[in-house]
């Protein structure tokens, strides 16, 4: 009795696994046929959008979207074999009818040969509206005209465009040994945001009385805007030759990069006309006489319409050789070598520029870089795995030094008026030798069939070049540098899968950065007359008795020397934590939800004064939580969601009075889902939400009167009650598309997308006042923008 009822269940099992491995045979040639022959694919069509080109200045930055109320569809991916001699071709077009299109052709015959060619464009369109009397915009020699009123000019939008073609082939000449080349042209024109401003300094513009200028009839400083014009061109060479046995991989190459700017300089034409603080036209204070300083001074007009350089040409070349060796299954290695030699030699009045030291006629920059690293992974036993990595990348910049620029200093005894003379500071060009050593060493081990936990350490060693004296080499503008920075740490991470649906993963790392002593660039010097009994003390006590720029000094030393000392953000002394938490939930088949949150902070563990407090960069935070799920209803139906909160913080203590708390939030939510309506249509939709908020908080510092902390003054606790606005982006995004099938290959697709973007930025526009150039030159963007994009294709595959 029970053989009998056994036997037709025994039938229909072993009826169900011949039909699944019938078809499951079927689908594998289906797919290997697909491979060996794939489809070939054409779309076109058609779109249209809505609104003008101010509603889509941000949708259509980048994919030539803005200018145009339609636009062509034109995408192409077309695939032949022949299958007597095994030679593929492939011609790919994307986005044929925009201003970002692709188009690629290449041939090969498998592990033989393969040659190709490909061109590409990529327009940006700068979002922001110029209004200006200017004219020449985007040229080397612009025309600056003054406007009577703000936003009576003419509308002006720049933007690049990017024209790229490139060379491949490859040839195998052994079955071990294969040679590449590369070869890609980039020639890149339009104009980008730039401009120039002056303050008149003493012994460059003014008076040249002992009566001083009437500001009120006079500009002593302006600020133009002043569009660089790009007209440039990068070609690049990639060479190498690779190999390849049963345990070693070596490439041995060399890559080529040759930059060259048709523009060599900027020289604007300026009108001696410029906006007072209450919008009159003012001319420009007149360039100072011989009496002030040998030679005399330079108009304010003349000092903004002097030569402003551009890019220069440039070139980089290197050699280099990487691979790696497999020891065992378990041992393996890679590594790199490659050495670069940059140089810059572009002839300054070939471009225009004057000034330079007497005999130089470029800067012959000369910079070589030696880059080396070892790797190496194992797996001892299996469960554990370890892994070491160095990197040595060492930078020498043999670039000639000189005085490129000499500032003017208070001629001894003063004068009436006040005279100058030419032997003040001297700067030179700046050099950027420096070598840097990183390492990293980590283990992962497997502590039982559901826990994981892995260890690692980072190092990371810089050593630069710092000023000796300041007659060789003087830097301005900070209080001292660092001739080395060493930053080391460690990270955990424990990962456990808690069931067959849970799995999840905590790690924590923290880091400190210190270094080196540091050379301190103050400019106290016993030689300098009228220094006073007070500065001698601090130079008899820090320096010993002599000048101390140049010096290595500790902390201590250069908060005594300047209480309001700031220590450059990149080389001083840092403390690093960050944890990250993930889960993975699975808790049925449809059912997938992924949750993440990490949190980071770095802080300034530099020494502070113990009166002024610490100064600069002193704390900067991360914050980032995320939900993502994904859920399917039905084979037909399925939906996924996400929503995330992220945050960035940054307090700086500024040095002259205030102090800046700024806060970054930012929050991110979208709904996806996709359904097969019939066995011919299907349907998508996403809908996604931004809303993006800087928040400037500012605060009065307090003040120092001997060696007593004052409260803040007046004025800067003035201007923080006023503070600063916030600045807010928000976008709503929909997109629908269905696609419906008219034959076994051809289908119809339509899509629909809305985007509405709203936003409030101060620093160009606040309350409807645009900010206004001292020409009356003013830039907008419209911060309500709202565009539909409709979309219609035909899409056919052979």
């Amino acid at each position: 009795m029970n053989s009998n009822l056994k036997q037709p269940a025994l039938r229909h099992t072993a009826l169900a696994l011949a039909l699944m491995a019938i078809f499951s045979t079927a689908s594998a040639e289906d797919e290997v046929a697909q491979l060996i022959k794939p489809d070939s694919v054409v779309i076109v069509g058609l779109g249209a959008l809505s609104g003008g080109k101010d509603d889509r200045a941000i949708y259509g930055q980048y994919n030539g979207k803005r200018n145009s109320d339609a636009y062509a569809i034109v995408d192409i991916d077309w695939v032949t074999r022949d299958d007597a001699t095994g030679t593929w071709m492939r011609i790919k077009v994307a986005d044929g009818g925009l201003d970002d299109r692709e188009v690629s052709f290449s041939r090969e015959k498998q592990g033989a040969w393969k040659y190709s060619a490909e061109y590409s464009e990529l327009n940006r369109e700068y979002p922001r509206t110029i209004n200006t009397g200017m004219t020449g915009v985007g040229t080397t020699s612009p025309v600056i005209s003054r406007l009577a009123k703000a936003g009576t000019g003419a509308n002006v939008n720049i933007g690049t465009e990017r024209k790229a073609a490139g060379l491949g082939y490859e040839q195998w000449l052994t079955p071990q040994l294969q040679f590449e080349a590369n070869f890609k042209n980039e020639d890149k024109s339009g104009a980008r945001l730039w401009g120039r401003g002056y303050a008149c300094a003493a012994y460059v513009c003014g008076s040249s009385t002992t009566t001083a200028m009437n500001q009120a009839n006079f500009a002593a400083g302006a600020l133009l805007l002043v569009p660089e014009p790009i007209d440039s061109s990068t070609k690049q060479i990639d060479m190498r030759l690779n190999y390849h046995d049963d345990k070693l991989l070596l490439s041995f190459g060399y890559y080529g990069s040759m930059y060259n700017n048709a523009n060599g300089s900027l020289n604007p034409i300026v009108p001696n006309a410029f906006n007072s603080g209450l919008g009159v036209a003012l001319p420009g204070y007149p360039a100072v006489g011989n009496n002030i300083i040998a030679g005399g001074g330079m108009s304010l007009q003349n000092v903004l319409q002097s030569a402003m350089a551009l890019p220069p040409d440039n070139q980089a070349h290197q050699l280099y050789l990487d691979g790696s060796y497999g020891f065992s299954r378990t041992v393996k290695a890679n590594f790199k070598i490659a050495y670069t030699h940059a140089s810059q030699n572009d002839n300054f009045a070939a471009n225009g520029l004057t000034g330079a030291p007497a005999g130089v006629d470029s800067l012959g920059a000369k910079v070589d870089t030696l880059l080396t690293q070892f790797g190496l992974t194992a797996r001892p036993t299996s469960n554990l795995s370890l892994l070491a990595n160095v990197k040595y990348d060492h930078r020498e910049d043999k670039t000639p030094l000189y005085r490129y620029n000499l500032e003017a200093e208070a001629a001894t005894p003063a004068t009436t008026p006040a005279s100058y003379t030419n032997n003040g500071a001297a700067w030179f060009n700046n050099r950027t030798s420096n070598t840097k050593t990183v390492a990293k060493v980590e283990a992962s081990y497997r502590l039982s069939p559901a826990w994981r936990a892995t260890l690692g350490g980072d190092y990371n060693e810089i050593k630069r070049e710092v000023p000796t004296s300041a007659a060789d080499d003087n830097v301005a503008g900070l209080t001292a540098l660092r001739a080395k920075t060493e930053e080391s740490g460690y990270r955990l991470e424990l990962r456990r899968s808690m069931s067959e649906t849970l799995n999840g993963s905590l790690s924590y790392s923290e880091s400190k950065r210190t270094g080196s002593d540091w050379t301190t660039l103050s400019t106290l010097d016993p030689a300098i007359a009228g220094t006073t009994a007070a500065n001698l003390a601090l130079i008899n006590q820090y320096c010993g008795g002599k000048a101390c720029y140049g010096q290595k000094l500790s902390y201590a030393a250069i908060l005594a020397l300047s209480g309001n000392s700031v220590f450059p953000l990149s080389l001083t002394d840092v403390k690093r934590d960050k944890w990250k938490f993930s889960l993975d939930w699975n808790p049925t088949e449809r059912l997938n939800v992924q949750l993440v949150a990490e949190d980071g902070k770095d802080t300034n563990n530099a020494p502070v004064s113990a009166l002024y407090g610490g100064k600069a960069w002193r704390e900067s935070g991360v914050s980032l939580y995320s939900l993502d799920a994904g859920y399917m209803l039905s084979e037909k139906f399925s939906l996924n969601a996400y929503a995330s909160h992220g945050e960035q913080t940054q307090h700086i203590n500024h040095s002259t009075g205030y102090m800046a708390d700024l806060h970054n939030f930012n929050d991110a939510a979208g709904l996806g889902l996709k359904f097969k309506a019939t066995s011919k249509l299907n349907l998508t939709a996403t809908l996604a939400y931004l809303n993006d908020r800087n928040k400037y908080g500012v605060a009065a510092a307090s003040g120092v009167s001997g060696t007593t902390v004052t409260a803040p003054s007046a004025a800067n606790t003035a201007q923080a009650a006023i503070g600063l606005p916030d600045a807010t982006f928000r976008q709503v995004g929909l997109r629908l598309a269905g696609m419906y099938a008219l034959q076994p290959n051809a289908d119809l697709r339509i899509d629909y997308g809305y985007s509405r973007v709203k936003f409030y930025e101060w620093q160009w526009s606040n309350n409807g006042v645009p900010f206004t150039y001292s020409d009356n030159t003013t830039v907008n963007m419209q911060n309500r923008q709202n565009v539909a994009d409709i979309a219609v294709r035909y899409i056919y595959r052979f």
